[in-house]
């Protein structure tokens, strides 16, 4: 009897920290320039490419947090290119894609991400066009991308017609561990193209401790169903 007292007390934690968990693990997501729209929901609609916007939103609870997102003076609006043909697909959707943070050619531009509480945390970059091939050389804190979304193989530099726009793709880090409480997300328009960055999701990695409580959480309370 003492042992299963034990057990649901543990449970009971395990369950109790798992809501905690969900509800921590901050999902941000942007959408740059609002020149064509905004995106609905919980979205970050960054307007001012060239400065900081703080507070920004959690996508799953509509709160503001302490992160902040600065971008250099690299950056221009691009829009009038892409009419919404990049599809709806996982957790983008449009108006996200009709415009972006675009780069003249030559130029870099960097976008910092501050206030960062995480341990690691997943970076998704979109860019597309449809104009003509735009050559990025992405890289978040000096590194390339670990995978795309469609699985295949990250390519450097990134076409944002034919690698992104055309194949429904963009570029993703597995796990990027912030310095400082900071990332920094870089691109360089190369070879005499332009450059564009259409949206950024940065969504937090639980911790293996915090997976396996929530793995419990479950277990325990699929028994309970029972």
């Amino acid at each position: 009897m003492k042992m299963l007292r034990i057990i649901g007390a543990v449970a009971a934690c395990a369950i109790g920290f798992a809501g905690t968990a969900q509800a921590a693990f901050i999902d941000l997501r942007l959408d740059l320039s609002n020149q064509v729209g905004t995106t609905s929901g919980n979205w970050n609609n960054i307007s001012n490419l060239n400065g900081m916007t703080s507070g920004l939103i959690d996508f799953n609870t509509g709160a503001a947090t302490g992160v902040s997102i600065t971008g250099n003076s690299s950056w221009s609006n691009f829009f009038g290119d892409d009419a919404g043909a990049f599809p709806n697909q996982d957790w983008l959707i449009q108006p996200a894609t009709k415009d972006g943070a675009g780069l003249q050619a030559g130029l870099t531009g960097t976008f910092t991400f501050a206030g960062l509480t995480g341990s690691a945390y997943k970076i998704e970059l979109v860019s597309a066009r449809t104009s003509f091939g735009y050559l990025n050389q992405f890289t978040v804190d000096g590194a390339f991308a670990d995978g795309t979304y469609l699985g295949s193989a990250p390519v450097n530099p990134w076409d944002a017609t034919t690698d992104g726009l055309g194949a429904g793709n963009w570029l993703i880090w597995d796990s990027v561990t912030p310095i400082g409480g900071e990332i920094k997300i870089m691109d360089e328009a190369i070879f005499g193209t332009l450059g564009i960055l259409n949206a950024i999701r940065i969504s937090e990695v639980p911790t293996p401790g915090a997976m396996a409580l929530l793995g419990l959480a479950g277990l325990v309370g699929t028994r309970r169903r029972r």
